[in-house]
Order: structure tokens, then C-alpha cells, then sequence
């Protein structure tokens, strides 16, 4: 009877163990087998209980493994988020097409379109239309369509301040070379500065040292004994090229370049307060020639390589003529016979006569034979009866030959001088009557020289041919690069001076007429253009021009 009791516990057991996997079943188990009875189990009981334990081992790692994946999952949609690929509302990537399309409000938060205009017309209340994630006021109509797929927003805030801090130091470095700038310009015009008064001041020193007096006759006491550096005038503009001089109204006139205009003009300067220069543009190129007025002392000449000859008046500051040309002009003079006439020398080799009282045409035009070279001189001559050029006429020197010309009626005849060339300038002295002529170093004279020539007195005996015969010959420097034109220098007594630049030796040379001697050298550290004496009551001067600045020296 025992034994049927017991089995039926067992079948009931084993009906109870039929449904693995649960913990009732586990639990029957633990409950009702004794702990005596391992040893007397069956092997279908034990069976039982190992299946039980293998799908318990089985159970547990498909759980962790789908807490795993809704991990996984979660971490996926924060970094869709993060990277601005999905919706706030929807927590669902938005697209770039279709409904769940990208947009935006315009407060700039993005969502996508079916979900913010579900949110707007549903998702807030009437009136009370808000951006879901800023709380700012939208409406409808301000959401905008985009056609990007994705969105992604790069922290840049260290760059700015970066780029904030390098244009910072930008400015700074541009201010800073902005002043440097400044600093090397004025140390620059500084250093001009002192370089100028430096040259003057030695200019003055060895003026006293060096400027000598050749042995002259004793019995002579007209020479000059001593010339020395008096002032300078520095011309920051540059270019300057000519000197012209009125006795009458004690006024100097040099041509110069104006850059504020971009013209070429005069600067005025008084020679009895000796005061600053006064500057007029005139022309629009380089003048190359001036001549005052005999009579008319406040009519002034000038011609320009613009293809011009201008009359300046110097007492109003005003051109109140113009007389154009076909080419550019070198020289200019006035005729001392009739003084309504003036002449002008071309670049071809022309001298064209014009009349201020008719039209600005020219009267008459007579061409240099066989010579198209520019006309660097020309030089009026008076009429004179008892002398070569009795009728009066002019001078004129081109770079390769020099000419004669006398008035004849209404018409001139022209005569070459026999002298050799290149030839620099031609100058007149009424006061002595003679001609000085320059000319450069050639292949038979390797010296510049400076012809001084007189007009000599016809008689039966004298030639017809000879018309200026040469009284002295002085010899300049082995190179004269520049047109620089010589003068003549009156001083007191019967005697006239030859002052001319001799490049080579960077000095100024006089020659005495009288003695045909130097008697003075004076050192000139610029290149010279021109020269030309002025007096100022008592005291006599030498003007000296270069490009930049005109120097005045004292001469006694």
C-alpha cells in the first residue's frame, strides 16, 4: 500500500515537471523531494532537472542581450540628435523630401515639417503658438523648407576668439607699421635735411679754402680778387633747367616742375629781400627757354617742349598769349631792333619769327640748311652800321652748327660760323660786344671750350666772309654731359668775366676777357645748369642753378 502511494507522488511529479521552465515547477521540486531520496531519484527525474537548469542558463543571456540592444538603440538616437539629423518632436531622422522634410521657424530651431505643423496647429494652444524648444512665438506662415539632409553645428568658439585676437594683433601690426612708415619718411627728409646743410657747409668751408686767385696782372684793377658761397635755395619739386634776370625789376625768374599741378612753371624770387621764391604753373612740359621784354619789363617769354611759346605777365601773374607751334621748342629771344618781334628755335632745326601785335601765326620761318638738330641758342643782334651784321639780325646755334643771320629788307641771309661742334649755347653781351659760343669736347678738341668772339669792324681791307673772329679761347673740362650754359659776367671797370661749369672737375671757372686768364675756380658739388649774374644795389652775385636748388655766390 506504501509502495502505490508512492507512486503515485512520483507520477504526479513527473506530470508537474512537463512544463519546464517556470519556476513552479522549480519549486515542486525543491518541495517535495526529501533530501534523502538524491540517491534513490530516478533518471527521468534527474533528467528533468538538468533540462530545467540548461533553459534557466539559456534564459538569462537572451534577456541582458535585449537590454543591451535598447541600450545600443537609445545611445544611436542621442547621437542622431546630437548631430542634427533628427527631430525634436518625433525623436525620428527627418528627411529631404516627403512629409517629415527638413524646416525651421524662425526663431532657427529645426524639426521636421509634418511634426512642427502638427505642433502648430494642434501641439499648443490658440494663440499661444510656440517654438517647442525656445518658447518664442511662431506662426505657419514663417516655416521654412530646406534642402539639406543633415545638419551639423561645429563648435568654433575657441577659432573666434582666436580670429578675434589675430585681428586684433592685425590692427596693431598695421598701426605699428603705419608709424614706422612714418618714422623712415621723416628720418629720410631728415637725413636729406642734414645731407643739404651738411654739402653747404662744406660748400662754405672750402669756398673759403680753395677759392684761389690766379696770378693777374697787378696793373689790372677791375679783376675780380675773391668769390665765395653766399645762400642756397633748395627747389624740392626738381627739374629746374633756366634762369632768366631783370635788372629793372631786380626780379629772377627759374623754371621748375610743379607735381601738385603736373605742370612745368616759374618761381619769382626778389633779389633785393632775397626772400622765398614765389611758383606759377605755365606750361605742360619742360621749359626750356626764357627771355624778358627790352622795354616791356613785366612781359615775360617762355618756350616749351609742349609745342608752345607762352608771353607771361609777371607783375599780374597771368599768360595773356600763346603762340602754338607744329614741334617742340628749345629757344627763345626777343629782337633789340624792332621789339614787337621775338624769335623761337625748334626741335627741327627751324627759327620762326612771330609779331605780338597780329595773330599768334608766325611772320616769317627760315630753316637751318643740312642741319634738322634742335635749336639750342639764339641771340639777337643791333644794328650796327660800320660792323659785320650792320642791318642788325641773330644768332642761332643748333647742337651741330652755328649761323649767322642779317636782316635784309624783308628777309634774312644766313651765313655759317667756322666753328666746330657739338655746340652747347650762344650768348650776347651788348655792353662789350661780344659773343660767347660753348661747344663739347670732340675728336680734335678734347676739351670743352668757350669761344669768346667779336663783331670786328668792316673796312676796304677786311673780309666779307669773316663775321665774328675769335678773341680768346678758354678750355673747360674733358666731359660736359649737360647742355650747362655759360654767361657773362660784367664787372666793374672795363673788364667782362667768362663763368662757366666745368663738369669734369665739379667747379666753377672765370675767365677774365681783358687778360684772356682764369683768375677764379670755385667749387660747385651739383651739376650745373645754368648760370647767371645779378646785382643787388652795391653787391654783385653769381647764380647758380642745378635740378634741385640755385646757390648764389658773392663775387667782389
Amino acid at each position: 500500500m506504501f509502495a502505490d502511494d508512492r507512486e503515485e507522488s512520483l507520477q504526479r511529479q513527473e506530470t508537474s515537471m512537463e512544463v519546464p521552465g517556470t519556476s513552479a515547477s522549480v519549486q515542486s521540486i525543491t518541495q517535495f523531494a526529501p533530501s534523502t531520496s538524491q540517491s534513490t531519484a530516478s533518471p527521468s527525474v534527474a533528467g528533468a532537472l538538468d533540462q530545467d537548469s540548461l533553459q534557466l542558463e539559456r534564459s538569462s543571456p537572451q534577456k541582458s542581450q535585449g537590454d543591451g540592444k535598447k541600450q545600443v538603440n537609445c545611445d544611436k538616437a542621442k547621437d542622431h540628435y546630437d548631430d542634427g539629423s533628427m527631430c525634436s518632436i518625433c525623436l525620428e531622422m527627418w528627411s529631404n523630401s516627403g512629409n517629415h522634410r527638413l524646416s525651421s521657424l524662425r526663431c532657427g530651431h529645426f524639426f521636421g515639417h509634418s511634426c512642427i505643423m502638427r505642433w502648430l496647429k494642434s501641439g499648443s494652444q490658440n494663440g499661444m503658438k510656440r517654438c517647442p524648444q525656445c518658447n518664442e512665438k511662431a506662426r505657419k506662415k514663417e516655416i521654412r523648407l530646406h534642402y539639406a539632409r543633415k545638419l551639423q553645428a561645429l563648435d568654433t568658439a575657441d577659432r573666434d576668439w582666436l580670429k578675434g585676437q589675430l585681428d586684433t594683433v592685425k590692427r596693431e601690426k598695421n598701426m605699428l607699421e603705419l608709424e614706422l612708415a612714418r618714422a623712415n619718411l621723416n628720418q629720410r627728409l631728415l637725413q636729406e635735411e642734414l645731407s643739404e646743410l651738411r654739402q653747404t657747409l662744406m660748400q662754405m668751408q672750402e669756398t673759403e679754402a680753395r677759392c684761389t686767385r690766379h696770378d693777374v696782372q697787378k696793373s689790372d684793377p677791375t679783376s675780380v680778387k675773391n668769390m665765395g658761397f653766399y645762400r642756397s635755395f633748395q627747389v624740392h619739386a626738381g627739374d629746374c633747367r633756366v634762369l632768366a634776370y631783370n635788372k629793372y625789376l631786380s626780379l629772377l625768374v627759374a623754371s621748375q616742375y610743379y607735381p601738385v599741378f603736373r605742370s612745368y612753371g616759374l618761381s619769382k624770387f626778389d633779389t633785393r629781400i632775397l626772400n622765398s621764391p614765389q611758383m606759377f604753373p605755365i606750361h605742360e612740359k619742360e621749359i626750356r627757354d626764357l627771355a624778358f621784354h627790352p622795354l616791356r619789363y613785366d612781359m615775360l617769354l617762355s618756350v616749351s617742349l609742349d609745342q608752345s611759346a607762352k608771353l607771361f605777365d609777371v607783375a599780374n601773374n597771368r599768360i595773356f598769349e600763346i603762340y602754338p607751334s607744329d614741334n617742340p621748342l628749345w629757344s627763345c629771344c626777343w629782337d633789340v631792333v624792332n621789339t614787337n618781334l621775338f624769335y623761337v628755335g625748334t626741335s627741327k632745326g627751324a627759327v620762326i619769327q612771330h609779331d605780338i601785335r597780329y595773330s599768334t601765326k608766325p611772320v616769317w620761318k627760315i630753316t637751318t640748311p643740312n642741319d634738322s638738330s634742335p635749336v639750342t641758342s639764339i641771340a639777337a643782334i643791333p644794328a650796327c652800321p660800320g660792323r659785320t651784321l650792320a642791318r642788325g639780325g641773330f644768332l642761332a646755334c643748333t647742337l651741330n652748327s652755328c649761323w649767322a643771320y642779317e636782316g635784309c629788307d624783308a628777309d634774312y641771309v644766313g651765313t655759317q660760323l667756322p666753328f666746330d661742334g657739338p655746340f652747347v649755347s650762344l650768348k650776347y653781351d651788348k655792353a662789350s660786344d661780344h659773343v660767347l659760343i660753348s661747344t663739347r669736347p670732340n675728336i680734335h678738341f678734347p676739351y670743352s671750350r668757350h669761344i669768346v668772339c667779336q663783331l670786328p669792324k668792316t673796312s676796304a681791307d677786311s673780309r666779307p666772309d669773316v663775321i665774328c673772329a675769335p678773341v680768346h679761347t678758354f678750355q673747360g673740362g674733358t666731359s660736359q654731359k649737360l647742355l650747362s650754359r655759360p654767361c657773362l659776367v660784367p664787372v666793374c671797370g672795363e673788364d667782362t668775366l667768362v663763368a662757366a661749369y666745368q663738369e669734369s672737375l665739379k667747379t666753377i671757372a672765370l675767365w677774365s676777357m681783358s687778360s684772356g686768364e682764369q683768375i677764379l675756380t670755385c667749387p660747385a658739388y651739383l651739376p650745373l645748369i645754368d648760370l647767371c649774374p645779378i646785382g643787388n644795389n652795391s653787391s654783385n652775385y653769381l647764380v647758380a642753378l642745378s635740378t634741385r636748388s640755385f646757390a648764389l655766390y658773392h663775387y667782389n
